[in-house]
């Protein structure tokens, strides 16, 4: 009777979490991981928060594995390989993608070796469905890139609509073109959002969940081209 009781409990929160608003928002913080400067892109919807990370100095941003939380005490999110495979536990205290904890403190553990490192972060940027913090548009690293580019997607506070995709060199940390789309209506949907595939000797962009045209990587021109 008591598992009975508690499945029946635990099915009850399950839809009440479904069933609510999506309260959405997303934070960039700044820092570092042991002493390398980092920045991290965290986003929280309805308990489920999605991050990735880069290393100021590579710039090649690191997935973290998404996670279902309930507490704001303690978050732990695997850090990904190449492959999907968790590497690394990150685990960050009091940390609640709001203005409320602007300094967050934590670790990284290795799961290869067990070694483990300090993390200090300080929230340098928010946006929600209400505001966007500090500036009207914050842009948010995504967790797709290739060798010689990352992304990220400018999002104003008050719209959580994606209008466009910024396209940046790794070598040099400077955007190499910002890509708008053509129409409006695509929702952020997280760090995962933006696709890379690669086809040959071919590379498209395009957003998952999304019906606006991708873009393709035309060599001749060294621009992204729209699909089609």
């Amino acid at each position: 009777m008591r598992l009975g009781n508690f499945l029946r409990g635990l099915a009850a929160l399950l839809l009440v979490v479904w069933l609510l608003p999506a309260q959405a928002s997303s934070g960039v913080y700044q820092g570092t991981l042991g002493k390398q400067a980092i920045v991290l892109t965290l986003g929280y919807q309805n308990a489920l928060y999605q991050g990735t990370y880069a290393y100021q100095r590579y710039r090649t941003p690191i997935r973290l594995k998404p996670t279902f939380s309930f507490s704001n005490k303690v978050l732990a999110l695997d850090e990904l390989d190449e492959q999907g495979l968790p590497v690394a536990r990150l685990q960050f205290n009091d940390l609640m993608v709001s203005r409320q904890n602007e300094q967050v403190r934590g670790s990284w553990t290795s799961y290869r070796t067990g070694k483990t490192l300090p993390i200090a972060l300080k929230l340098v940027a928010l946006v929600d469905s209400d505001r966007s913090w500090p500036q009207p548009s914050t842009t948010l690293l995504q967790s797709a890139s290739t060798q010689r580019w990352y992304f990220q997607v400018p999002m104003q506070g008050n719209d959580q609509r994606i209008t466009a995709i910024e396209v940046v060199d790794k070598a040099s940390g400077k955007p190499l073109q910002t890509l708008t789309l053509a129409e409006r209506g695509c929702l952020y949907r997280g760090v995962d959002m933006l696709q890379v595939q690669s086809e040959g000797e071919s590379l498209r962009l395009s957003l998952r969940d999304c019906k606006v045209p991708g873009f393709q990587w035309n060599e001749g021109s060294g621009r992204f081209e729209p699909l089609p």
